[in-house]
């Protein structure tokens, strides 16, 4: 049976990262490789990985269910999974945040659908703050579409063949948030083997204290800067599809000035819009239509994905 590595960034996960590693744990998928990057926590998060395994009684010499704990000290999330990723040894990759939870056969599931493809992605379900729980179906259709609206390819919804992750360049550190929607495009864009497993197979808790937390206002510039940085990748890369993912690209900033604007923020909004609004391969109509976009979405209206082509 072919080994699977699993990547888990930490930081200051003491209460939470106990469940994630059950979750592992319970696969009925051996062999796992296991690979902890603690991120600079300044809780006792590490030593709660480690009593977690020594109540498991695993290392990484264990035959079926192999963990190491390791360390990044450059801050961010992107940065961990990239040490992870240089750990891992096994020929298929699946990155996982220290909050979620994998369903027992996730990585079986996976494992038998992937074949010779390079990634598959699966459905997951989300507890929101309240509680209630939403499900987020790897939607079919077109993938760079589904990318750019519904971050198919994010975090905890893929494996892949850790030699294609590798190839496209790993993760980009110097993106501090939507690091995962970054390298998502590049998977997107790559064109890919690819499939879907259409079943419901993590559970994602949404957390306060996150990278994408609950306001964007309180991360201005940093979301821009990841948007820029995914801009150049397409304005620059041999990609089949270049103006399409501009497109998609420009509404992306677009709604990000929106939500800046139903948070109050109307001249970071209005900054953004006139931005996106300067993009390349946009047409009078296309601006027009924009406008009206951000207009709606700023107002509460949701899906404007829907309208926009």
């Amino acid at each position: 049976m072919q080994s699977v590595g699993v990547v888990i960034p930490m930081y200051n996960r003491r209460d939470l990262i106990c469940r994630c590693l059950d979750s592992v744990k319970a696969q009925t998928w051996r062999q796992l490789e296991v690979v902890v990057v603690d991120n600079n926590s300044t809780d006792d998060s590490v030593a709660v990985v480690r009593d977690w395994c020594e109540r498991h009684q695993v290392t990484a010499d264990t035959p079926d269910f192999r963990i190491k704990l390791l360390s990044e000290s450059k801050p961010g999330a992107a940065a961990a999974r990239n040490k992870g990723l240089e750990a891992i040894t096994s020929e298929h990759i699946l990155f996982f945040d220290s909050d979620d939870e994998m369903l027992p056969d996730l990585v079986e599931s996976a494992m038998r659908e992937i074949g010779d493809r390079d990634v598959v992605c699966w459905d997951v379900e989300v507890v929101g703050l309240d509680g209630k729980v939403s499900h987020k179906p790897c939607r079919r259709g077109d993938v760079i579409r589904r990318q750019f609206i519904n971050a198919i390819f994010s975090t905890q919804r893929y494996m892949a063949r850790t030699d294609f992750i590798r190839c496209i360049g790993g993760w980009r550190d110097e993106c501090m948030v939507w690091n995962d929607f970054e390298l998502g495009t590049r998977i997107a864009l790559s064109g890919c083997r690819f499939t879907r497993l259409h079943r419901t197979l993590v559970r994602i808790y949404a957390q306060a204290e996150s990278i994408t937390g609950t306001s964007f206002t309180r991360r201005a510039g940093e979301w821009e800067k990841t948007l820029a940085i995914i801009e150049q990748t397409i304005s620059t890369g041999d990609w089949k599809d270049r103006v399409k993912a501009l497109r998609l690209l420009y509404y992306r900033r677009v709604i990000l000035a929106a939500h800046y604007k139903r948070e109050g923020s109307a001249e970071l909004s209005r900054r953004l819009l006139t931005e996106a609004l300067e993009g390349r391969h946009l047409s009078g109509i296309d601006r027009f239509w924009l406008r009206c976009l951000h207009a709606y979405t700023a107002g509460g209206g949701r899906a404007a994905y829907i309208l926009w082509r």
